[in-house]
């Protein structure tokens, strides 16, 4: 073979030699032929040779990338022609409405023909949209039931541009008219359902774009893509707005809200809300206007949020939602930075050409004058003295990843390395310079490098020269929101499921993206489209089926997700049931469905008092969802769910949760008919799982040849405590009870910090406008808060509970922390608070008549060293979950509010106390956090990636 090879070559070199052609590369396994660089005339003289079969040019093929393709979704053998009656069919029927930033009419995704009146007596046919008797729009879904929708005109919408594709378009303007004024909005925004930001566009795109569209970006072709059901028809609800300040404009909830209720009327089967929502409530105002949806028969997905790994940072938490995670898919898209001593680092990248060996820099070490964040590569913020011919390292944040690479390109650096200074997504943005995006660890390591060895050069290539296998896929991005919940006491699992989210490539608007049609976006508002597609799709086949019934077809049949090392990744917190699996959606056996009384039960179970008759409250834990979740596991706790067979038989019960024994009753379920119903029992009791921290398994019913698996997350407590507890005192001293359940038989040692006495100003203010600064409605207080101190609780605490204050926090680093609920006083508590000069600002948002009213503006600092006031008894003997009573006692405090924290060994349980002496402030309940949302924003668009894009 070896002797054959070398004759062979030894032929092309006589051939090459022939016409002073130089080889670079030779074939003698595969073909007979080599590479070469060649001239027009070169070539032309090979070709004719009759020594030559065949002269090619080297083509840059499209690499299959499309997460329309991972989900196995088309192509002859794929699941929308063996279950959904081909792409012509997938999703027919059904609409899909967008509630997001509007969308780009002229995008390929949503081309459609001119739709016309029925024809003389013809009906309606299911999925084929007509003109009605008023012109709009309408359509014979495949319920049974007709959408009508509307072509809102507005500038650049003259409300002809509807189709047979996107046969609604709607804009909801009037809370960003009222609030930002005409020279404040974005230049590019127009008041129409036009989109000018992009997200948008890719969101309705990747739900329910059309099939057959080639993508390229910047002149590179990446393939024919589609969206998840692409016979669905769309429904755009534009509430998104662009300005110039990032504390106004993006998306108001009020806007929202009226949204959703158009959607509701218009007749919408699924709606998806890739927009931001509170991470501590689950009956926000938007929030209980998608339960009207879902009572409606309307399936909502929901994105998870990117604010992760961080714990507990999960928005969308109600039952009702389908709240969504993000998982990587393809990691093919890859660029090497090369280094002379012979290191290799490989990141995302979609740049076409290269860099050869050249100076690197690090952007801390290129600063220009005056530049206060260098590191982060903002506008002007680089030297070109010292960037010049140079690849730039650019810390990823705050300012927009194809800025930095701008600045580098105005500098006159050459290439730029974008890195995660933690684990995050990798983004193949479209950058003016060759970039390659390298994420954490790999990224540290790459900084130290160049910091340490400023000699060295780096050569930029365009593909992976690591010779590294691919990291593993599906992943959970490390941006995507994690749970526990904070809403519920954490016993709701969410995220829900977990969806494509990283580098998804979809349609984009001409305006935002100057002039391009498609590009890659990441975040949990790029998975939650998916899941709303997949939604269209099952209802498409199945209209009867409940929003509830959907979601637990899609959950209890997903698959796991890998981690990086390629095991199974386990995280239910971070994934919910895993990751969505179109190909068993149809037949999930078991579906844990859910009726609206249902949902009102659940919320009546959170302490609302709904005055409805017949509803009485269910706790969070045994509401009907597909998940199992317990955020303080004391004693042996049992919760209860109910199961419809959609396929009837046998099923039998196993659940695996390490450290934990999981008893079900009855482990096995007979069905004899669609339909029939079961009810079972689930208990969970600690054996040796550890105390404070989560352990997660699975639930699955196994039977008729099918899993029904459900995630299990459930944190055995050494204790489960209040979370606040109040006192009053006549004089100087005092006690005070609050019960506790112990969750082991082991004494549990509690520790007290406190009581510190809150430095109070008064106030009094009438409602207005907010200033950062003292006037008639605004009170501003500054307070220092020491290095090492593990809490600090700032309160505007009004004197009129019919009034409302609204309290604004300037951190030390100089972001604004909001904290304006409906309620007369707002409090936060900050734990291990960044050290620090603090501005509290209160401001007077309403009040009865507008008349004055008094409060207080009160900040108390915990240092520790406070011994006045003990715990008894201490350590706590209780029998594992039994219930037992801490008495407070404090001596010497003299008039005013005091504050203190107590925590507990073995439990993640924090009891903050409040403690007002001789009625000189006001003993509260610690109030929930929030967002606007309960006012008037929901806060910006759900940022695009964790930085927003940044």
């Amino acid at each position: 073979m070896q002797q054959y090879s070398e004759f062979l070559e030894t032929k092309q070199q006589e051939v090459a030699a022939e016409k002073n052609v130089e080889i670079t590369r030779t074939y003698t396994a595969a073909l007979n032929g080599f590479a070469a660089d060649l001239s027009t005339d070169q070539a032309v003289e090979l070709a004719k040779s009759d020594k030559v079969l065949l002269v090619a040019p080297d083509v840059e093929n499209a690499p299959d990338y499309s997460s329309i393709d991972f989900l196995g979704l088309g192509g002859n053998k794929g699941i929308w022609k063996s279950q959904f009656g081909g792409e012509k069919n997938a999703g027919a029927g059904t609409v899909v409405g967008v509630i997001d930033t509007g969308y780009s009419p002229d995008n390929p995704f949503f081309a459609g023909s001119p739709v016309k009146p029925l024809k003389g007596k013809s009906k309606p046919k299911v999925g084929e949209p007509y003109r009605d008797a008023d012109g709009n729009i309408a359509m014979l879904k495949s319920d049974g039931s007709t959408f009508v929708g509307e072509c809102q005109v507005g500038e650049d919408f003259d409300g002809s541009l509807c189709n047979s594709k996107v046969i609604s378009a709607r804009y909801f303007a009037d809370p960003f008219l009222a609030s930002v004024p005409e020279a404040d909005r974005a230049p590019q925004e127009v008041l129409s359902p036009v989109d000018i930001d992009n997200h948008g566009t890719h969101t309705a795109s990747t739900a329910a774009g059309n099939s057959g569209v080639t993508q390229t970006v910047d002149g590179r072709d990446f393939g024919v893509s589609s969206g998840v059901a692409p016979a669905a028809k769309i429904s755009v609800y534009k509430t998104c707005w662009e300005d110039n300040d990032a504390d106004t404009g993006g998306c108001y909830s009020s806007s929202a809200i009226a949204a959703i209720n158009q959607a509701i009327l218009d007749g919408v089967d699924v709606l998806n809300y890739s927009i931001s929502g509170s991470t501590t409530t689950t009956t926000d105002p938007v929030s209980l206007a998608f339960l009207s949806a879902t009572s409606a028969g309307i399936f909502v997905a929901a994105s998870a949020g990117n604010s992760g790994p961080t714990a507990s940072t999960v928005n969308h938490g109600a039952p009702w939602m389908t709240t969504v995670a993000a998982s990587t898919f393809n990691n093919e898209l890859q660029g090497t930075a090369e280094f002379s001593d012979g290191s290799k680092y490989r990141g995302a990248s979609i740049m076409r050409t290269g860099v050869p060996a050249s100076p690197v820099v690090l952007a801390a070490n290129a600063a220009a004058a005056g530049a206060v964040t260098p590191e982060l590569c903002g506008p002007n913020t680089l030297d070109p003295a010292k960037v010049a011919g140079k690849i730039v390292v650019c810390d990823r944040g705050v300012v927009d990843r194809t800025a930095k690479s701008a600045e580098v390109k105005r500098g006159g650096g050459v290439g730029m390395i974008l890195v995660n200074l933690v684990d995050s997504s990798a983004d193949t943005d479209q950058h003016v310079i060759p970039t390659v995006h390298v994420n954490a660890p790999e990224s540290l390591e790459l900084k130290a490098k160049v910091a340490a060895n400023p000699a060295l050069t780096v050569t930029l290539k365009p593909t992976d020269t690591t010779g590294k296998p691919l990291p593993p896929a599906p992943q959970v991005a490390g941006f995507s929101s994690r749970g526990p919940l904070l809403a519920t006491d954490s016993d709701l699992l969410k995220p829900d499921i977990t969806a494509p989210g990283v580098a998804v490539l979809a349609g984009v608007s001409t305006v935002g993206s100057n002039g391009a049609q498609f590009g890659f976006l990441s975040g949990t508002s790029m998975a939650s489209p998916h899941v709303a597609g997949l939604g269209a799709l099952v209802l498409s086949k199945n209209p009867t089926w409940s929003p509830a019934t959907v979601k637990s077809a899609m959950m209890t049949t997903a698959t796991p997700l890998k981690t990086a090392t390629g095991g199974v990744e386990t995280d239910v917190l971070a994934v919910g049931a895993g990751h969505i699996n179109p190909a068993s959606v149809l037949s999930p056996g078991l579906v844990y469905d859910q009726s609206s009384d249902d949902y009102l039960r659940f919320i009546a179970g959170t302490g609302v008092d709904l005055g409805i008759p017949g509803i009485e409250p269910v706790a969070a834990k045994n509401t009907n969802v597909p998940s199992f979740a317990l955020g303080n596991l004391t004693g042996r706790t049992e919760v209860t769910r109910t199961v419809t067979a959609l396929t009837p038989g046998i099923y039998r019960a196993t659940a695996n949760v390490p450290g934990v024994k999981v008893t079900v009753t009855p482990s096995i379920l007979n069905f004899s008919a669609p339909g029939e119903t079961r009810t079972f029992k689930v208990s969970f009791e600690n054996q040796s799982a550890a105390f404070g921290k989560f352990t997660s398994g699975s639930l699955t019913w196994a039977g008729q040849g099918k899993t029904v698996t459900s995630p299990v997350a459930v944190r055995p407590q050494a204790v489960n405590a209040p979370a606040e507890a109040a006192f009053t005192s006549a004089g100087p001293d005092g006690s005070g009870t609050f019960d506790v359940v112990s969750g082991t038989n082991t004494p549990i040692k509690m520790t007290l910090q406190g009581l510190a006495k809150a430095d109070s100003s008064a106030i009094s203010l009438v409602p207005g406008g907010l200033v950062n600064g003292n006037d008639a409605s605004n009170a501003v207080k500054d307070v220092t808060v020491p290095a090492g101190s593990p809490v600090a609780k700032f309160s505007v605490l009004s004197s009129d509970p019919a009034a409302d204050f609204d309290m604004f926090l300037v951190t030390p680093g100089g972001t604004v922390t909001q904290v304006a609920t409906s309620d007369a006083s707002e409090t936060i508590t900050l734990e291990n608070p960044e050290p620090g000069k603090y501005r509290i600002i209160a401001n007077l948002y309403a009040s009865t008549g507008n008349a004055p009213t008094a409060g207080t503006i009160d900040a108390a600092i915990l240092t520790g060293a406070e011994k006045n006031a003990t715990l008894t008894p201490n350590p706590l003997s209780l029998a594992n979950g039994s219930t037992g009573a801490v008495t407070l006692k404090w001596t010497g405090l003299a008039a005013g509010s005091y504050v203190g924290r107590v925590t507990y060994a073995g439990s993640s349980a924090v009891t903050y106390v409040t403690v007002v002496v001789d009625g000189k402030g006001a003993a509260t309940a610690q109030l929930p956090t929030v967002n606007a949302a309960d006012k008037l924003l929901t806060g910006p668009r759900e940022s695009i990636t964790p930085t927003g894009n940044k």
